[in-house]
């Protein structure tokens, strides 16, 4: 990774490997999805849906209804059933409204989720036709879609269109080992169906997306990151821990993940002052990730810095943005 001189005596930065820039199919799109989305030119309260075909996909394997009791031990293969959704569901975009920010245009808008319930989020578009790259965002404890709006804003200048979700939530207390589990299903099926949202939009190319989890969005973004990897090729991990510290959601946890999200690139941010988690948490976490992947420490607290923000700028930029070289950003991997 490159590190401006101005920036690298305010940071340790530990390299695990070579992040080498890598790709995804670059024909997968939301497939057996309603592909609808919001145009790059719209400016209106009112936004006439554009489509993208969706493309055939085999008959899906029946979505397991919730709750359900889950074996004290579960495989891969056992989890990512669990997570499977009806991914023939019409989005039903409905855009609230649009406002112009700093040459980027925001869209307000609400779509059904995977549970069928409404949810809103931004859409963050760059000026021009595109295609962009596509960034999920996922923000921590108390916050919400607008946690990460300024930041958003910013990234349209290097080509990259952002969607803003709130966590999702099947219960906002879970009051049990049972319920936190499926609280975990259920997130995972919905932050999958966000991202769904994000590559069917038609000013984005659904070969170039990536996922930014800070905090406890962190936390569940790094078991969303090894669910969905094959889309992803970005993921950072800003402030988190490697595990929630509990036997009954140990085979959620980060950690037991990490192995799977490659091949997308995985960069952790840590602040050198976080009084929530250690260093040890953060190397043990970086160590059981593949390849390519980088731990960066910030001299910051637990909300890191200017200099984080700038980092994530430019790896999203250089990955699946304007700053990427066309022979990178086209490049596949092979399934």
């Amino acid at each position: 990774m490159r590190i401006p001189s101005s920036l690298a005596a305010s940071r340790l930065v530990e390299s695990v490997g070579t992040v080498a820039v890598v790709g995804l199919l670059a024909a997968v799109a939301a497939a057996g999805c309603s592909s609808v989305g919001i145009s790059a030119a719209s400016t209106t309260g009112t936004t006439t849906p554009t489509t993208r075909s969706p493309a055939a996909s085999p008959t899906p394997p029946a979505v397991i209804p919730l709750p359900t009791t889950l074996p004290a031990q579960i495989s891969y293969d056992q989890a990512m059933r669990l997570f499977e959704y009806d991914r023939s569901r019409p989005f039903g975009v409905v855009e609230r409204s649009s406002d112009e920010q700093d040459g980027a245009t925001v869209h307000d808008l609400t779509y059904t989720t995977a549970a069928g319930s409404r949810a809103q989020a931004y859409l963050v578009v760059p000026g021009g036709s595109g295609p962009f790259g596509g960034a999920m965002y996922l923000h921590g404890a108390g916050g919400s879609s607008s946690s990460f709006l300024t930041e958003a804003i910013a990234l349209t200048r290097h080509g990259v269109v952002s969607l803003l979700i709130t966590q999702p939530e099947w219960k906002s207390a879970p009051a049990s080992d049972a319920e936190a589990v499926n609280e975990i299903v259920f997130e995972m099926r919905e932050l999958q169906r966000s991202l769904d949202l994000l590559a069917a939009q038609p000013i984005v190319d659904p070969g170039r997306l990536g996922f930014v989890g800070f905090s406890f969005g962190a936390v569940r973004g790094g078991t969303y990151a090894g669910v969905d990897a094959r889309r992803l090729r970005i993921t950072i991990l800003a402030s988190t821990p490697s595990s929630y510290d509990a036997p009954a959601m140990a085979p959620f946890d980060p950690i037991v993940w990490a192995p799977h999200v490659a091949p997308a690139a995985l960069y952790l941010q840590e602040g050198t002052q976080d009084p929530w988690f250690t260093r040890a948490e953060a190397e043990s976490y970086i160590a059981a990730a593949g390849q390519p992947k980088e731990l960066v420490w910030y001299e910051a607290n637990h909300g890191l810095n200017a200099l984080a923000l700038t980092d994530r700028l430019e790896w999203l930029g250089g990955m699946i943005g304007s700053d990427c070289r066309p022979a990178l950003c086209s490049a596949t991997i092979q399934p």
